[in-house]
C-alpha cells in the first residue's frame, strides 16, 4: 500500500475519532425540543435559530453531495473491502460519523471505475459541481450578511445538535479537501493549483472545473 494512502487513512481515522469524541464527551446537552430545532433549521426559521446555524445545516447537504461526486467513481468490491453507496447516502443523515469510516476503508490506490453509470456521470459533472459551488457561496453569504456570531455562539453552547453539526462541518470540510486531492492524483491531473486549497470552496471549485474522464 502506498504511503500516501496510509497517511490518508490515518487522517480520516483521526477526524472520525475527534468528531465522535467531541460528540460523546465534550458537546453540550441536547436541546429540550430537538425535533423543533431540527424543523426550524430545515425551514430556515430565523426567529428561532441563527442564520449561521441554518447555513451550517444546509452545507451538510452540500458536502455529502460533493463526496458523491468523488466516491461513486470508486470501483467498489472486490477492489475495495466495501462499496460507497451505503456510506455516501448515510452521510446525509449522520454526516462524517458514517462517511469517514468509508474513507478509511476505501482503496484509493485502485483505478477509477472504467464505465460509471449515468447517475455517477451526472453527479460528477462540472455542471453539478458548479451548482454545489453556487449553493455554498449563497449559504456562506447568507450567514455573513444575516447571521450574528454572538447568537450563534450562544446556540452552539446550548445545543448538542448545533454543536455537533458544526464540528461535523469542520471534519467533512477537511476530509473533502483530502478526498479532492486524492481524486486529482487518481486522475493524473498533476499538482493542485493554489485555489484548490481555499477552505470549503477549493474542493467545490475543483469539482466545478474537473475535466471529463476520457477513459
Amino acid at each position: 500500500m502506498h504511503w500516501t494512502q496510509t497517511g490518508e487513512r490515518l487522517i480520516y481515522a483521526g477526524l472520525w475519532l475527534a468528531l465522535v469524541g467531541y460528540w460523546l464527551f465534550f458537546s453540550p446537552a441536547p436541546p429540550a425540543d430537538l425535533l423543533g430545532e431540527i424543523t426550524a433549521l430545515a425551514v430556515a426559521d430565523t426567529s428561532r435559530v441563527d442564520p449561521i446555524a441554518i447555513a451550517v445545516f444546509n452545507l451538510l447537504g452540500v458536502l455529502p453531495t460533493a463526496f458523491l461526486a468523488i466516491v461513486l467513481f470508486d470501483p467498489g468490491r472486490p477492489a475495495s473491502p466495501v462499496g460507497p453507496w451505503p456510506f455516501a447516502i448515510g452521510a446525509y443523515f449522520l454526516g462524517g460519523i458514517i462517511l469517514l469510516p468509508y474513507l478509511v476503508l476505501r482503496n484509493s490506490g485502485e483505478p477509477l471505475q472504467p464505465s460509471p453509470g449515468a447517475f455517477t456521470r451526472a453527479i460528477g459533472s462540472r455542471v453539478a459541481g458548479r451548482i454545489l459551488l453556487l449553493i455554498a457561496l449563497a449559504l456562506v453569504g447568507f450567514a455573513l450578511i444575516a447571521g450574528s456570531a454572538a447568537a450563534y455562539a450562544q446556540q452552539f453552547a446550548g445545543s448538542q445538535f448545533i454543536a455537533v453539526m458544526s464540528a461535523d462541518l469542520l471534519a467533512l470540510t477537511t476530509a473533502l479537501h483530502l478526498a479532492a486531492a486524492t481524486d486529482r492524483r487518481r486522475r493524473a491531473l498533476g499538482p493542485a493549483p493554489g485555489w484548490q486549497h481555499l477552505p470549503l470552496f477549493g474542493p467545490l471549485l475543483y469539482l466545478a472545473t474537473r475535466p471529463r474522464r476520457t477513459g
